[in-house]
């Protein structure tokens, strides 16, 4: 029997998730590392936590740190173990780690009754401890911690339909047959199952599509399409003004090329042109905008399509689907600097697919309040239930919500917050748990994605909810993050409403470094934002309006859970390319929208930071530190001095000699050295192999955060980057 208002045991103390979301607000507010903070008797130093397990939002770490008792100089160092919270706002970029509970602690150079004194001065101190980090610093943190990074299970790779062409083109692509609903207060009726703006002036016989200030005809709905200089005053009406009045792309009109299965449009200017990738054994086309590459060892070319390799010998096919593991060795080489380096991304190994993968593990997170998270849930008619296969969980096809079925309950998963009701029309209650069948939803189903929203903690006020990106459907994929699952499903038509379902190919998606996941068309993406931004109530556009639609019928919604980032663009706006990287090589860093928790549907949900506020230290920077004290996985305490590594050690920092290899991790204090004067020279010690490569992933996440700042502070892309032109590309490009 379901539970209302669910699970409600009391916390020890409240998550401290909205709070310091709200007083973050960017990166700047890490001001940096190390910190400090002052008791009353002495002056404790903490650098940058290292990270070794992230668990859901639970992170398992240890951060060196030094303390000065109140009148003395000589700070003491030693190692603090600890287990936290971990909360990510991915808008502001910055991760929350709070409510530290200390595992163990060592100061491995002192006598044991100096230990136990300088652990009554730390310990009991830590639960009050609070860091606001940027994502990046944390992300790249992760690089040297026991971190999941398991491939999403049972992807479909078979590849879409691949058309080239070397003239302008865009692909209006249909999720199968075209589909005709009329819209209301007009005689006109639109073709519901595309993502582009195609309507039927039954009077006329003819259909119209339009790309911006680009308009087309066609006797069908497949075309042939021929360009247009304007259509009847009544179907332009359907477009906003601003859309229109754009410039018209440079150059002859594209092509309309029409798609009724998965299919990817790749565009060249012109016949391809190869160019050599210096430092490689690899060709690429360096007159398009997608992504062509050859091996001249197997003559096999490459195309990436939603970060999924396929090969073929010729560009005619057949195409074959290629794990990004069993990728050619030199695709591991091609340099940053590289034309089209974003598809260092897609290789497995490189520092981009990492960081990828990072970002792909890392859950945005929110408080969500009991008493003001309310859901509505609309049927097309009673609610109908179809099989999630091989589970015994039943999901609702009638409706723009996911809502399951599960034994005699039901749920719902609505913008990153579950819901459950013993009745599949409500009423809806906040879930403090997700039942534990979610996991085994298959790929296969439409509902997938909503295995990877969770509940980690609960109050009976308030419930700490987020998802990672597999709820955008970004999953990692054998070293990389691929979008999608692969899989076609059906979509829902009723006689008014038509609820298209997640896609994987058709729209040109891709991920860059620089600017996350990004959408187009293949050629010009008015084609898209005129579908997009149709005037209602007339028309509502493939995948929007996200949510309950504030207009008449015909309803539309987005695929479960939207794109990466879905976010409404303003009228008229240009994102960048895929490719394109912002000056100066500034980083905005991917998913920098994807907060689906503070879309306005869901901010309502959201606990006020008063609701989950505790007295917490942060520290201050201080700059006169640098950040190069490292603790060891082997319990000891080492610092980066120029180019020399050194240990501490009972008589000060002593230099190292070489690497020396795995070190042991040590949960344990290890056996104390001796503090009587040794007669014998003492062997220089040697650093442990993983204190190097945490301050490299340190000083990479310094790097990143460097670089979205300048981005910030310069400007984001964000509705502010340059418009888009006629481009020979296999995407035009929208942030999602």
């Amino acid at each position: 029997m379901l539970k209302l208002p669910f699970r409600g045991a009391a916390l020890a103390a409240a998550l401290f998730l909205s709070a310091t979301a709200a007083r973050a607000g960017a990166q700047g507010a890490d001001p940096g590392w190390p910190r400090e903070i002052v008791t009353d008797t002495a002056t404790i130093t903490i650098y940058q936590p290292q990270a070794e397990k992230l668990n859901g939002i639970v992170l398992s770490g240890r951060s060196a740190v030094a303390a000065v008792i109140k009148g003395k100089s000589a700070p003491v160092f030693g190692i603090v173990w600890f287990t936290a919270r971990a909360q990510t706002d991915r808008d502001a970029r910055t991760v929350s780690i709070d409510q530290l509970a200390v595992t163990n602690a060592r100061f491995p150079n002192i006598t044991a009754e100096q230990e136990t004194h300088f652990r009554s001065l730390v310990n009991p101190r830590v639960d009050k401890w609070q860091f606001t980090m940027a994502l990046d610093r944390f992300e790249a943190s992760l690089t040297e911690a026991a971190a999941e990074q398991r491939s999403a299970d049972s992807l479909n790779t078979t590849p879409p339909a691949i058309i080239f062409s070397n003239v302008p083109a865009v692909l209006l692509l249909y999720t199968g047959e075209p589909v005709l609903r009329p819209l209301p207060n007009t005689s006109f009726k639109a073709v519901v199952n595309t993502p582009a703006f195609v309507v039927f002036d039954s009077a006329g016989g003819k259909y119209y599509l339009n790309g911006g200030p680009l308009w087309y005809a066609a006797a069908a709905p497949k075309g042939p399409w021929s360009k247009i200089s304007k259509p009847p005053a009544a179907i332009s009406a359907l477009v906003p003004d601003s859309m229109q009045q754009d410039s018209a792309p440079p150059g002859a009109p594209p092509k309309i090329v029409v798609a009724t299965t998965p299919t990817e449009l790749v565009v060249t200017d012109g016949d391809p042109k190869w160019a050599p990738v210096t430092g490689t054994d690899l060709l690429y086309v360096s007159n398009t905008e997608g992504a062509i590459l050859k091996d001249l060892n197997d003559q096999h070319t490459y195309v990436l399509l939603s970060g999924r390799w396929f090969s073929s010998k010729t560009f005619a096919g057949p195409w074959a689907f290629v794990r990004p593991d069993s990728l050619p060795k030199s695709f591991a080489k091609i340099p940053p600097a590289f034309a089209k380096a974003d598809v260092l991304a897609s290789v497995p190994g490189t520092q981009q697919a990492t960081d990828a993968l990072l970002d792909a593990q890392v859950p945005q997170t929110a408080a969500i309040d009991r008493a003001t998270a309310k859901v509505v849930v609309e049927y097309d008619g009673d609610p109908k239930f179809a099989p999630v296969p091989g589970t015994s969980i039943m999901y609702a096809t009638n409706t723009a919500s996911q809502v399951l079925k599960i034994d005699a309950n039901y749920y719902v998963c609505d913008k990153g917050v579950w819901f459950g009701s013993i009745g599949p029309r409500g009423p809806w209650a906040v879930s403090d748990s997700v039942p534990k069948a979610v996991q085994a939803i298959p790929p296969e189903s439409p509902v997938y994605n909503v295995k990877y929203v969770q509940v980690y903690e609960a109050t009976p006020t308030i419930v700490y909810v987020g998802y990672t990106p597999g709820y955008t459907w970004a999953y990692p994929y054998y070293g990389t993050v691929v979008y999608g699952t692969g899989y076609y499903y059906r979509p829902y038509y009723g006689p008014v409403v038509y609820y298209p379902p997640p896609i994987t190919y058709g729209v040109a998606i891709r991920y860059n470094p620089w600017t996350g996941w990004t959408v187009g068309f293949g050629y010009s993406t008015p084609f898209f934002y005129a579908g997009y931004h149709a005037r209602p109530p007339y028309y509502g556009g493939y995948w929007g309006p996200y949510g309950r639609p504030p207009y008449p019928p015909p309803y539309y919604r987005p695929p479960y859970g939207g794109y990466p980032g879905y976010r409404p663009p303003p009228p008229g706006y240009r994102p960048p390319a895929p490719g394109y990287r912002p000056p100066g090589g500034a980083y905005p860093t991917p998913y920098g929208s994807n907060n689906l928790y503070r879309q306005p549907t869901n901010q309502a949900r959201v606990a006020p930071p008063s609701a989950v506020t505790r007295d917490v230290q942060s520290g201050n920077f201080n700059k006169t530190k640098p950040n190069n004290v490292v603790a060891g996985k082997d319990g000891n305490v080492y610092r980066q001095n120029g180019s020399q590594w050194q240990q501490n050690t009972n008589t000060g920092w002593q230099n190292t000699g070489g690497a020396s290899g795995s070190a042991k991790s040590a949960t344990q204090p290890s056996t104390r050295p001796s503090t009587q004067p040794s007669t014998q020279p003492a062997a220089r010690p040697s650093v442990p192999n993983d204190v190097p490569r945490t301050q490299q992933s340190r000083e990479h996440g310094q790097q990143k955060t460097q670089q979205y700042n300048q981005a910030k502070s310069g400007g984001s892309q964000s509705h502010s980057a340059p418009k888009a032109s006629a481009r020979p590309s296999g995407g035009g490009g929208r942030r999602p």
